[in-house]
């Protein structure tokens, strides 16, 4: 008896160190909005992500001992006006109720002071340069995003091609520079999907930046197969910064160059600029950004730009819990009909009307953001 109760004794222990060493977290955000937004018409909608992904996710890290760990993360976007699992936009149960899929992230890495070996589902460096030099997250009617790859360029392939490595690829190889290892201050990460015999999902590329006080800038490159034959590329880079000023605010700025090939040769091109501030007033932080782009290397190109304003305040009523308000308007430049060609832009605010090419855009945005 004494013997059986010192196993179990022993046991316990064993499975407390081992518990110790490891650790799962359930965490999410849920973030509703009422918004109206002017397009060819006039809309009022309950919708989402106003001020961040609404989204469900674990995450997990073991320790392996000899400073070897290994973790996991899971994340799925969530519908919460619609109770769906997936993204919408207060319209219902349209096309039935969306599955829940840990599609913003599904990750497994093994980590140590080189670095950290990241497999699976994940944001691409080229992606992560515009969310985080962006004082609004690249959430809500305010995101730099809107300005994003306008739906001319997207046509300019041909049938069936697709830009899906814009924000997310799956099937990635990553390393992660570890914090200091290489120099006090640089950060990166390097990124290869092979697409495993799949058209459209083959990207590579990069981050490297340099963090020091009250400063940080980086710069992402990388190159997607955006066609089913796999003889079309997209060229992505950008350079991001910021300086954080303290109790004045945070200065963010940002540029993007996009370049697509054209069938029978030639490229589709954009480019974006990125002009961004915040500033905190006790529980309250206020936001404005202003965005420009402007397209060409084609003929109907000419001419083709757009500009945004964005305004935006919260108000912390707790560290998880936060209210908001955004504006944003976007103006289109108009086509050119004197000399017939199909240009002018349509880059809109929401998604949630369709707009005319060279009609402007704009929104108002009241929300409530819950994080756990």
């Amino acid at each position: 008896m004494k013997k059986s109760a010192l196993a179990l004794a022993a046991l316990g222990a064993f499975a407390g160190a081992a518990s110790a060493q490891s650790s799962v977290t359930l965490f999410g955000v849920v973030d509703l909005n009422v918004s109206y937004i002017k397009n060819d018409e006039a809309s009022y909608s309950l919708g989402q992500d106003g001020m961040a992904s609404s989204r469900l996710g674990f995450r997990g890290i073991e320790d392996l001992g000899g400073g070897l760990k290994a973790s996991f993360w899971l994340e799925g976007a969530l519908g919460p006006d619609t109770g769906t699992g997936s993204s919408s936009y207060g319209s219902g149960n349209t096309t039935g109720p969306g599955a829940f899929m840990f599609r913003r992230r599904s990750t497994l890495s093994l980590s140590n002071q080189w670095g950290e070996l990241r497999l699976g589902r994940d944001y691409t460096p080229t992606f992560w340069n515009w969310t985080v030099f962006d004082p609004f997250g690249t959430n809500g009617i305010g995101a730099a995003t809107n300005l994003g790859l306008s739906a001319q360029i997207r046509s300019v392939t041909g049938a069936g091609d697709a830009f899906g490595t814009l924000v997310r690829a799956n099937n990635t190889v990553g390393y992660i520079l570890p914090a200091g290892q290489f120099g006090p201050g640089l950060y990166g990460q390097l990124m290869v999907a092979a697409g495993e015999s799949a058209a459209l999902n083959k990207y590579w590329g990069g981050r490297i930046g340099y963090k020091a006080g009250p400063f940080d800038i980086a710069a992402a490159y990388g190159q997607t197969a955006v066609d089913v034959a796999d003889t079309l590329d997209m060229d992505v880079w950008n350079i991001g910064g910021s300086w954080d000023f303290g109790s004045f605010g945070k200065l963010f700025g940002f540029y993007n160059s996009i370049s697509v090939d054209v069938p029978g040769g030639g490229n589709a091109d954009q480019n974006n600029y990125y002009v961004g501030y915040a500033i905190p007033f006790g529980q309250w932080n206020f936001k404005a950004s202003w965005g420009y782009v402007d397209q060409g290397g084609i003929q109907t190109f000419t001419s083709n730009e757009a500009t945004q304003w964005a305004i935006g305040a919260d108000y912390n009523l707790s560290k998880r819990t936060a209210i908001y308000a955004t504006a944003s308007w976007i103006n289109n430049s108009a086509p050119d009909a004197a000399s017939g060609m199909l240009n002018g832009t349509a880059f809109t605010v929401g998604s949630t009307s369709p707009l005319t090419r060279g009609e402007n855009s704009s929104g108002f945005q009241v929300g409530v953001r819950h994080s756990f």
